[in-house]
């Protein structure tokens, strides 16, 4: 079949089935021609190499639960190594889960904040029990963590009075939920030197996520897209003010260094 009988059949099916165009406009590949169109001047997504944060530390990535849905190790390492090299006091994330991420900084700030819808909107989205039920599970007995319930494009931040040495939007993925948080969050930063991180900016450690970072890059003013950054050997993108070092971001590159893992099971029963 030839592309002019493809178009023409896909239009009918289009027609037929209105529900078909989501599939087109959020397909990545859609995603990457929008984000070339839109951006010209990224040629490239600059790369900060996980060692760069890690140098000659060694860390414990605890808790992790190694379950659905969860962050690799390396996302909940880069946190914890921002919140200690950054002496950040007040910490806020958009999406709480099982409460990992924010169990595994919460050593290493004064305050944080988690902000998931409640159990009770969760339900009437028809999610299941078990799932509703997992919700908070690692960080609900933490004593300098605070959950918020609401959406994240609803809620009033500016009734927490504070603002935010790091912020993690880990919540809804999709370019214009991404783009919203983003540019809501952005005023809620406690000075230029505040970081701003995403989750679920790489479909893998190397592969970018388009629909994500379309979302960011709309966000963030063209004059400071020089401060956005992907980090190496996780799924995280960050917003970082000082100079790191950075690589051209690339897909299939040989390995100059590998990670050093120990997995040691810890009980949750009395």
């Amino acid at each position: 079949m030839n592309k002019a009988k493809k178009a023409i059949k896909a239009i009918f099916e289009i027609m037929k089935h209105p529900y078909l165009l989501n599939t087109i406009i959020e397909d990545e590949s859609f995603k990457k021609r929008q984000f070339e169109k839109e951006f010209p001047h990224i040629s490239h997504f600059k790369e900060i190499p996980f060692e760069y944060f890690l140098q000659e530390e060694e860390i414990t990535i605890q808790p992790f639960a190694f379950l659905g849905g969860s962050s690799l190790a390396t996302d909940l390492g880069l946190l914890q190594l921002l919140c200690k090299q950054n002496s950040v006091e007040n910490y806020l994330e958009i999406g709480t889960w099982r409460g990992e991420s924010i169990a595994n900084v919460a050593p290493f700030i004064s305050k944080g904040y988690t902000l998931n819808l409640s159990d009770e909107e969760l339900s009437k989205l028809g999610l299941e029990s078990d799932y509703i039920k997992m919700h908070r599970f690692f960080s609900k007995p933490i004593k300098n963590v605070t959950h918020l319930y609401g959406h994240s494009q609803k809620f009033d931040f500016e009734s927490l009075h504070t603002k935010f040495d790091l912020i993690f939007i880990d919540g809804d993925h999709h370019t214009e939920a991404v783009y919203k948080d983003t540019i809501r969050l952005f005023d809620f930063r406690q000075n230029n030197k505040s970081i701003i991180v995403w989750h679920d900016a790489k479909s893998d450690p190397e592969t970018p996520r388009y629909e994500v970072l379309l979302g960011i890059y709309r966000a963030i003013p063209k004059h400071l897209h020089e401060h956005i950054y992907l980090v190496g050997n996780s799924l995280c993108a960050v917003y970082l003010t000082n100079k790191p070092n950075w690589v051209k971001a690339k897909i299939n590159k040989t390995p100059k260094k590998y990670f050093e893992v120990c997995i040691k099971q810890k009980s949750l029963e009395n």
